[in-house]
């Protein structure tokens, strides 16, 4: 997860200039910030720093409060810790999505009742795993395919990516016969 291309894809949501991002000798992803050319290192401390010089309204207001901001980190951490692996190990991946399907049962955004940072790092964290899911998983997931779909149709979340097709009429496909 801690990848170049999704704090990339966050500054972008942000509309932060991420400046260079690259590894350091350490192998620890590191930020050095345009202009005071200081660095910051490690994956979440990268995303708060982003966070922190956004003009996103709903990212900001989301920091004032230390309860929410600290709800926030712990998601960023999830994200690093528990769908990394999930990306590289498909029972590892089932366990995650069964659990975060759970968790969105009664919920539409991760925290509170409105889109948080929490929401776009889980959403970059798990895109890739959401690609490669059939339709019959999707269906299974139906919770966390409806939280997917909808951060999805934001066109600021998804950037250049092609939407995912969470539809559930896969017969049109299916049947190639013609008909007289």
């Amino acid at each position: 997860m801690a990848s170049v291309e999704k704090i990339t894809k966050t500054a972008n949501f942000l509309k932060v200039a991420p400046g260079k991002i690259g590894y350091n000798s350490e192998k620890i992803i590191t930020r050095y910030i345009p202009k005071t050319n200081e660095s910051i290192s490690g994956f979440s401390s990268i995303i708060v720093s982003l966070a922190r010089e956004s003009k996103n309204d709903i990212i900001r207001d989301s920091f004032k409060d230390i309860e929410t901001e600290l709800q926030i980190c712990q998601w960023i951490d999830y994200s690093v810790l528990f769908v990394s692996p999930a990306a590289k190990d498909k029972h590892v991946a089932k366990a995650l999505l069964e659990e975060l399907d759970n968790f969105l049962q009664t919920r539409s955004y991760l925290l509170n009742h409105t889109l948080s940072l929490a929401d776009v790092v889980v959403f970059y964290a798990i895109q890739d795993t959401m690609v490669n899911l059939q339709h019959l998983d999707k269906e299974r997931f139906l919770n966390l395919s409806r939280w997917f779909n909808h951060l999805q149709q934001q066109k600021a979340i998804r950037q250049d990516e092609v939407l995912i097709n969470f539809s559930t009429l896969q017969l049109l496909g299916w049947a190639t016969g013609t008909h007289v």
